[in-house]
Protein backbone atom coordinates (compact mmCIF):
# COMPACT_ATOMS: atom_id res chain seq x y z
CA UNK A 1 0.00 0.00 0.00
CA UNK A 2 1.19 3.51 -0.75
CA UNK A 3 1.57 4.70 2.85
CA UNK A 4 2.44 8.30 1.92
CA UNK A 5 -0.69 8.60 -0.23
CA UNK A 6 -2.85 7.00 2.48
CA UNK A 7 -1.45 9.31 5.17
CA UNK A 8 -1.91 12.41 3.00
CA UNK A 9 -5.60 11.69 2.31
CA UNK A 10 -6.30 10.41 5.85
CA UNK A 11 -5.16 13.83 7.09
CA UNK A 12 -7.40 15.64 4.58
CA UNK A 13 -10.48 13.47 5.16
CA UNK A 14 -12.02 15.34 8.13
CA UNK A 15 -12.09 18.62 6.21
CA UNK A 16 -12.71 17.15 2.74
CA UNK A 17 -15.48 18.96 0.89
CA UNK A 18 -17.53 16.86 -1.52
CA UNK A 19 -18.24 20.02 -3.55
CA UNK A 20 -22.04 20.19 -3.45
CA UNK A 21 -21.87 23.08 -5.95
CA UNK A 22 -20.53 20.60 -8.54
CA UNK A 23 -23.55 18.28 -8.28
CA UNK A 24 -24.85 19.29 -11.71
CA UNK A 25 -21.44 18.76 -13.28
CA UNK A 26 -21.24 15.27 -11.75
CA UNK A 27 -24.70 14.49 -13.14
CA UNK A 28 -23.57 15.62 -16.60
CA UNK A 29 -20.40 13.51 -16.40
CA UNK A 30 -22.39 10.47 -15.27
CA UNK A 31 -24.72 10.91 -18.24
CA UNK A 32 -21.71 11.09 -20.57
CA UNK A 33 -20.42 7.77 -19.22
CA UNK A 34 -23.25 5.80 -20.80
CA UNK A 35 -23.17 3.06 -18.17
CA UNK A 36 -25.47 0.13 -18.88
CA UNK A 37 -28.07 -1.00 -16.37
CA UNK A 38 -26.81 -3.98 -14.35
CA UNK A 39 -23.13 -3.06 -14.65
CA UNK A 40 -20.32 -3.86 -12.25
CA UNK A 41 -18.50 -0.55 -11.78
CA UNK A 42 -15.30 0.30 -9.90
CA UNK A 43 -15.00 3.84 -8.54
CA UNK A 44 -11.22 4.00 -8.16
CA UNK A 45 -9.86 6.57 -5.72
CA UNK A 46 -13.44 7.15 -4.54
CA UNK A 47 -12.57 9.43 -1.63
CA UNK A 48 -15.70 10.08 0.44
CA UNK A 49 -17.86 8.50 -2.27
CA UNK A 50 -19.03 11.66 -3.99
CA UNK A 51 -19.79 9.77 -7.24
CA UNK A 52 -21.62 6.84 -5.61
CA UNK A 53 -24.94 8.71 -5.46
CA UNK A 54 -24.68 9.47 -9.18
CA UNK A 55 -23.54 5.96 -10.14
CA UNK A 56 -26.46 4.40 -8.24
CA UNK A 57 -28.85 6.24 -10.59
CA UNK A 58 -27.47 4.13 -13.48
CA UNK A 59 -28.89 0.99 -11.78
CA UNK A 60 -25.64 -0.98 -11.41
CA UNK A 61 -25.62 -4.46 -10.01
CA UNK A 62 -22.51 -3.56 -7.97
CA UNK A 63 -20.27 -0.57 -7.26
CA UNK A 64 -16.83 -1.29 -5.84
CA UNK A 65 -15.64 1.97 -4.31
CA UNK A 66 -11.93 1.68 -3.51
CA UNK A 67 -9.59 4.14 -1.85
CA UNK A 68 -6.19 3.93 -0.18
CA UNK A 69 -7.36 6.24 2.64
CA UNK A 70 -9.08 4.46 5.52
CA UNK A 71 -10.50 7.77 6.74
CA UNK A 72 -12.06 8.58 3.36
CA UNK A 73 -13.60 5.09 3.22
CA UNK A 74 -14.89 5.40 6.79
CA UNK A 75 -16.65 8.66 5.89
CA UNK A 76 -18.06 7.20 2.66
CA UNK A 77 -19.49 4.16 4.43
CA UNK A 78 -21.45 6.46 6.74
CA UNK A 79 -23.18 8.08 3.76
CA UNK A 80 -24.52 5.02 1.97
CA UNK A 81 -26.58 2.05 3.02
CA UNK A 82 -27.12 0.21 -0.23
CA UNK A 83 -26.27 -3.47 -0.68
CA UNK A 84 -25.00 -2.73 -4.21
CA UNK A 85 -22.15 -0.59 -2.86
CA UNK A 86 -19.02 -2.28 -1.54
CA UNK A 87 -16.37 -0.02 0.01
CA UNK A 88 -12.81 -1.28 -0.11
CA UNK A 89 -9.91 0.32 1.75
CA UNK A 90 -6.94 -0.86 -0.29
CA UNK A 91 -4.33 0.23 -2.78
CA UNK A 92 -5.83 -0.26 -6.24
CA UNK A 93 -2.74 -2.17 -7.37
CA UNK A 94 -3.04 -4.65 -4.48
CA UNK A 95 -6.82 -5.11 -4.61
CA UNK A 96 -8.64 -7.97 -6.31
CA UNK A 97 -11.58 -7.18 -8.57
CA UNK A 98 -14.16 -9.18 -10.47
CA UNK A 99 -14.27 -8.50 -14.20
CA UNK A 100 -15.61 -4.98 -14.57
CA UNK A 101 -18.08 -3.45 -17.00
CA UNK A 102 -16.62 -0.05 -16.18
CA UNK A 103 -13.77 1.52 -14.22
CA UNK A 104 -14.04 5.17 -13.23
CA UNK A 105 -11.41 7.60 -12.02
CA UNK A 106 -13.26 10.70 -10.83
CA UNK A 107 -10.91 13.48 -9.72
CA UNK A 108 -8.36 10.82 -8.72
CA UNK A 109 -6.40 9.95 -11.86
CA UNK A 110 -3.36 12.25 -11.25
CA UNK A 111 -2.60 10.30 -8.05
CA UNK A 112 -1.90 7.10 -9.99
CA UNK A 113 1.69 7.83 -10.81
CA UNK A 114 2.80 4.59 -12.47
CA UNK A 115 0.71 4.81 -15.63
CA UNK A 116 2.30 1.74 -17.25
CA UNK A 117 1.31 -0.46 -14.28
CA UNK A 118 -2.11 1.19 -14.18
CA UNK A 119 -2.78 0.45 -17.84
CA UNK A 120 -1.82 -3.22 -17.43
CA UNK A 121 -3.99 -3.68 -14.33
CA UNK A 122 -6.99 -2.03 -16.01
CA UNK A 123 -6.56 -4.12 -19.16
CA UNK A 124 -6.74 -7.25 -16.99
CA UNK A 125 -9.88 -6.34 -15.03
CA UNK A 126 -12.10 -4.58 -17.60
CA UNK A 127 -14.22 -6.88 -19.77
CA UNK A 128 -14.10 -6.79 -23.55
CA UNK A 129 -16.30 -3.84 -24.59
CA UNK A 130 -16.09 -2.54 -21.01
CA UNK A 131 -15.47 1.13 -20.31
CA UNK A 132 -12.57 3.06 -18.83
CA UNK A 133 -13.49 6.58 -17.77
CA UNK A 134 -11.25 9.37 -16.53
CA UNK A 135 -13.37 12.33 -15.43
CA UNK A 136 -12.71 15.62 -13.70
CA UNK A 137 -15.24 18.23 -12.66
CA UNK A 138 -12.73 20.97 -13.46
CA UNK A 139 -10.58 21.81 -16.47
CA UNK A 140 -7.16 20.25 -16.99
CA UNK A 141 -5.50 23.60 -16.16
CA UNK A 142 -7.43 23.84 -12.88
CA UNK A 143 -6.68 20.22 -11.93
CA UNK A 144 -2.99 20.65 -12.68
CA UNK A 145 -3.00 23.91 -10.71
CA UNK A 146 -4.41 22.16 -7.63
CA UNK A 147 -1.59 19.62 -7.75
CA UNK A 148 1.32 22.08 -7.72
CA UNK A 149 1.87 22.46 -3.96
CA UNK A 150 4.99 20.82 -2.58
CA UNK A 151 3.21 18.14 -0.56
CA UNK A 152 0.72 17.13 -3.27
CA UNK A 153 3.09 17.40 -6.25
CA UNK A 154 5.05 14.45 -4.81
CA UNK A 155 1.85 12.41 -4.91
CA UNK A 156 0.51 13.29 -8.34
CA UNK A 157 1.34 13.54 -12.02
CA UNK A 158 -0.05 16.38 -14.17
CA UNK A 159 -2.81 15.56 -16.62
CA UNK A 160 -1.83 15.49 -20.27
CA UNK A 161 -4.32 16.50 -22.94
CA UNK A 162 -7.22 14.08 -23.31
CA UNK A 163 -5.82 12.92 -26.65
CA UNK A 164 -2.36 12.25 -25.17
CA UNK A 165 -3.82 10.36 -22.19
CA UNK A 166 -5.97 8.21 -24.50
CA UNK A 167 -2.96 7.37 -26.67
CA UNK A 168 -1.23 5.85 -23.65
CA UNK A 169 -3.97 3.20 -23.59
CA UNK A 170 -4.14 2.45 -27.34
CA UNK A 171 -2.71 -1.06 -26.97
CA UNK A 172 -5.88 -2.18 -25.16
CA UNK A 173 -8.50 0.55 -25.47
CA UNK A 174 -10.25 2.51 -28.22
CA UNK A 175 -11.10 6.15 -27.42
CA UNK A 176 -14.80 7.01 -27.60
CA UNK A 177 -15.25 10.47 -26.09
CA UNK A 178 -12.54 13.02 -25.37
CA UNK A 179 -13.46 16.37 -23.79
CA UNK A 180 -10.73 18.72 -22.60
CA UNK A 181 -12.18 22.21 -22.27
CA UNK A 182 -12.47 25.10 -19.81
CA UNK A 183 -15.11 23.30 -17.75
CA UNK A 184 -14.39 19.56 -17.60
CA UNK A 185 -11.91 16.85 -18.51
CA UNK A 186 -13.41 13.58 -19.73
CA UNK A 187 -11.84 10.55 -21.39
CA UNK A 188 -14.01 7.53 -22.20
CA UNK A 189 -12.45 4.43 -23.79
CA UNK A 190 -13.68 0.95 -24.66
CA UNK A 191 -11.71 -2.22 -23.98
CA UNK A 192 -10.92 -4.04 -27.22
Amino acid sequence: MNKDMAAFFDKLAPEWDNAPAEYGTREKLTSMMGLSRGSVVADIGCGKGVMVEHLLKTNPIKIIAVDVSSEMIRSAKNLFDDRRVYFLNDDFFDASFPMLDAALFFNSYPHFMDKAALIEKLANIIKKNGLLIIAHSLSRAEINGVHTGESVSKLSVPLDSAETEARKYERYFTPDTLVDNDEIYFVKMTRR
